[in-house]
């Protein structure tokens, strides 16, 4: 099965496979308790900020994503935990829906969160399949709150590149949070407030060990205590990755490929 990270723990919970208690309040037979089903909601949240500029941006840049840009914060890992892309569109085009003025001109920045570590859920609420499950995505609940302080850095971090030729001589003036935003509070306050999915969702049906209660899929992607049914796509990441997850999806179509022909060779 590859449905992808919506609809693959959709199509389990409506065949009866998921939490018992879930199950029976809506009336859906259950046919193997599996309580992993449809937690470990998982994406990549993301905030922005907005400038205004001097004139209209060159006609040769039109795409929807202009630049992008890792950084790692902590010198002692191994990859980065941060990213940005750089926008004309869509956020320069309606900051009215964040209560802020639409610019006449103007370019975006979005600091993302590569590795968050808050966790949401997917469910049903209704046993009728025409019905489209809930997400819950729970951004920022995390104990540390390391994805809410990710993104006020990503916010300075943003500044400090707007700041810096030749970038600084295309701005106008910050529109959103605006230059009188400055401290960590507040910072965090309007990046979780703004803060968006890039439509990343994994981690719903995820790979464990035998001991892991929530686990779906075993480490050959087979659905745990059934026979003859493996998932091959996004739900199955335990975390997520550090960059657009469909290279990742592609791996694990490779994987699953290997796997179910080298048991029937």
């Amino acid at each position: 099965m590859c449905a992808g990270a919506v609809d693959s723990p959709r199509l389990l919970l409506h065949s009866g496979i998921g939490p018992r208690a879930e199950l029976e309040a809506l009336g859906i037979p259950v046919v193997h308790d599996l309580p992993g089903v449809g937690e470990n909601l998982l994406d990549h949240p993301e905030s922005v900020i907005v400038w205004e500029t001097n004139g209209p941006i060159p006609e040769n840049s039109a795409m929807d994503s202009d630049a992008g840009l890792f950084v790692r914060r902590d010198p002692q890992q191994p990859g980065p935990d941060l990213m940005f892309h750089f926008y004309q569109i869509p956020f320069t085009d309606n900051p009215e829906r964040l209560g802020y003025e639409r610019p006449a001109y103007g370019v975006s920045m979005t600091p993302n969160i590569p590795k968050p570590r808050s966790r949401g859920r997917l469910y049903l609420t209704s046993a009728d399949p025409s019905v489209k499950p809930a997400l819950d995505f729970r951004y920022f609940t995390d104990e540390e709150d390391y994805d809410a302080r990710t993104l006020v850095d990503g916010l300075r971090i943003a500044r400090e590149i707007a700041q810096a030729e030749p970038l600084a001589g295309w701005l106008k003036r910050e529109v959103c949070p605006g230059p009188g935003i400055v401290g960590d509070d507040e910072l965090s306050e309007y990046a979780r407030k703004v803060a968006h999915t890039v439509y990343h969702p994994a981690g719903t049906c995820r790979m464990g060990a035998a001991d892991d209660a929530l686990a779906v899929v075993d480490p050959r992607l087979r659905v745990r205590g059934l026979s003859g049914i493996r998932i091959a796509d996004a739900s199955v990441f335990p975390t997520m990755p550090a960059v657009n997850p469909m290279i990742g999806v592609l791996m694990v179509g490779e994987k699953a490929a290997e796997l179910i022909g080298g048991e029937r060779r």
